[in-house]
């Protein structure tokens, strides 16, 4: 698909199959999303893959503390709950549409969400603890894009959760050299469940008129 389809085309996927994603598929994407820009061209993000057992550990892990209430202690500030509007009407029309498809899908409790929607891999996005936040998180962020438009590009359907890096200590601890690593974001990977409501309901956006100023 051309650049325009992919940017319109690819969506946020909350329940996956379980067929594992090839090894040279997961290379493939990543080869493809290494070439974002950075700051000064610092490529200052770090990736973890994780699949298989490893996952299943985490998965459990990540369970456990949630059922607990374990309180999140993210490695970065997360959004305010309340948002100005009209974004506070955008996100609120997003959670209408996601409770509207839920009923009687996995994906319906918050077990469907602790187990990142049943995806057979993750991949998780750090940056050195050392490095400005805010820039760091920026070129994660460009880092995720293009990982999650070239996953689509390959078939594979993406979300990107916060709800896995809510527990960055744990991640540290599961995962090899991550101790002086900051988690800025989490996103399955997978085949993308077709049939499921939960992966096709519609999701509007913005109108240019809202989001740009114009200055000549």
């Amino acid at each position: 698909m051309d650049l325009a389809q992919a940017l319109r085309s690819r969506r946020s996927i909350r329940w996956y199959r379980p067929d594992p994603v090839p090894p040279e598929a997961v290379r493939e994407l990543l080869d493809q999303a290494r070439w974002s820009p950075s700051w000064a061209n610092s490529q200052s993000w770090q990736v973890y893959v994780v699949t298989g057992a490893a996952l299943d550990r985490l998965k459990a892990a990540h369970h456990q503390m949630e059922s607990n209430e374990t309180p999140s202690r993210s490695d970065f500030r997360m959004p305010a709950r309340k948002w100005p509007e009209p974004m506070q009407e955008h996100s609120q029309s997003l959670i209408r549409a996601l409770g509207a498809v839920r009923s009687g899908h996995p994906a319906s409790e918050s077990a469907g969400v602790r187990d990142f929607f049943g995806a057979p891999c993750l991949a998780l996005l750090a940056v050195d603890r050392t490095l400005v936040p805010e820039y760091a998180c920026f070129d994660a962020g460009l880092f995720a894009h293009a990982f999650c438009l070239a996953a689509h590009g390959l078939g594979l359907g993406t979300c990107i959760v916060a709800m896995a890096v809510r527990h960055p200590d744990l991640l540290r601890k599961l995962l090899p050299d991550a101790a002086d690593k900051a988690f800025v974001i989490g996103i399955t990977l997978g085949y993308p469940e077709p049939e499921a409501p939960i992966n096709t309901f519609e999701r509007p956006r913005a109108g240019l008129d809202e989001l740009v100023t114009w200055v000549e």
